[in-house]
């Protein structure tokens, strides 16, 4: 099981979807933006997780980070869902627990796209038929 979750897992961050995943003793669900998989210092499988939605046992509200231990997760689904590295909000693919031990991570976004997704909205409609990047 732990196989499948770690596979599924890999292909929601190479994809950059949203994963649905329900923690061990828990009914409720957790809407993440998976951003890192890696070995932890204590020896874990662990994956960095932006949560947008859902439940968190200590009550506060997303979103926030938070480090998900693969043991922990006992179901999963990757959701049509995209996101963006949430880059402005402190991830960094440079951080010292990723250097050794690292499973998978989300690239760089800076050559996918021109503009973020908070500069499109302020820019308005676009004429039809046309998108941003498309030539006249």
């Amino acid at each position: 099981m732990t196989q499948n979750i770690l596979k599924l897992l890999v292909k929601a961050i190479e994809e950059r979807r949203c994963i649905a995943i329900r923690y061990r003793g828990q009914r409720a669900i957790r809407i993440i933006e998976p951003h890192a998989v890696y070995t932890s210092e204590h020896g874990e499988v662990t994956v960095d997780g932006y949560q947008t939605r859902g439940y968190s046992e200590s009550g506060r509200m997303p979103p926030f980070w938070r480090p998900f231990r693969l043991r922990k997760i006992t179901a999963i689904s990757v959701l049509k869902e995209p996101f963006f590295p949430r880059v402005t909000e402190g991830f960094s693919t440079d951080k010292l627990k990723y250097q050794s031990g690292l499973v998978a991570i989300v690239e760089n976004p800076a050559h996918d796209y021109m503009y973020s997704p908070e500069a499109l909205k302020e820019l308005g409609p676009f004429l039809p038929g046309k998108a941003p990047g498309s030539h006249l």
